[in-house]
């Protein structure tokens, strides 16, 4: 067995990503409530969340990022479950912007910054489609950072601590819905949201697991959050 092997399948590696995972879970959960600009709020996560993690893995771990989903994996595989998981979301994201919740935390919370401006007209407000592009991609590189946390730091460093893909795919579960909630009702994501972000952790880890890869999972959140968006904008003289 090479030192790298040995490295790789020593549960010394799960302790450190365990304690590291908590440390950073923890300090989101009882900040990310707090009044923050949307730059101050990604700014934070991004590098909670994709930053961190990589600086463990490199300098502390000394292992390299595609041992923890951080790579293209399977493809074709992933590819197209990406496609089909979107697709099975789009029946429950159209409801989903129907529902006066989603439109209080995304129209009018979120996206609300973004409607003033030149460009399409919805019920008198002007959508900035140049500030509405800069949006979708700094979501779409936050997502990225939270898939590559929850469905690779953690998933598969877990993993090597619990010997288990049905353990570390929970356990990676339990914070990735937990960061949806918030005791400040403000703050938290709608309730259909917080109970679909268990589920959505299960799936898209058995995804990762699958595919070896976190970036098939991000594709799928990313598009899914687009599409309410999208929608959203369609309703809003709703």
């Amino acid at each position: 067995m090479t030192k790298k092997e040995s490295t790789s399948n020593n549960p010394a590696v799960g302790w450190i990503v365990a304690i590291t995972g908590a440390i950073i879970v923890a300090y989101l959960f009882s900040t990310n409530a707090d009044p923050k600009s949307f730059e101050a709020y990604k700014f934070i996560n991004t590098g909670l969340c994709l930053w961190m993690p990589l600086m463990i893995i490199l300098l502390v771990l000394r292992m390299e990022p595609t041992e923890f989903g951080l790579s293209t994996g399977d493809t074709k595989s992933g590819f197209r479950w990406s496609l089909a998981l979107w697709l099975l979301m789009l029946v429950p994201v159209i409801v989903a912007s129907r529902l006066p919740e989603f439109k209080a935390t995304y129209l009018y919370g979120y996206l609300s910054q973004f409607l003033e401006g030149v460009g399409p007209v919805y019920n008198g407000l002007a959508v900035n489609v140049k500030s509405l592009a800069y949006y979708e991609l700094s979501m779409g590189f936050y997502m990225f950072c939270w898939e590559f946390f929850f469905r690779g730091y953690l998933l598969f460093g877990l993993r090597r601590l619990v010997n288990s893909d049905i353990w570390a795919i929970v356990l990676q579960t339990i914070p990735f819905a937990l960061l949806h909630w918030s005791w400040q009702a403000a703050a938290s994501k709608p309730g259909p949201e917080v109970i679909g972000s268990i589920i959505a952790g299960i799936a898209l880890g058995f995804f990762a697991i699958k595919t070896r890869s976190c970036v098939y999972g991000f594709l799928t959140h990313w598009a899914v959050s687009a599409t309410l968006d999208f929608l959203l904008l369609l309703h809003i003289h709703r």
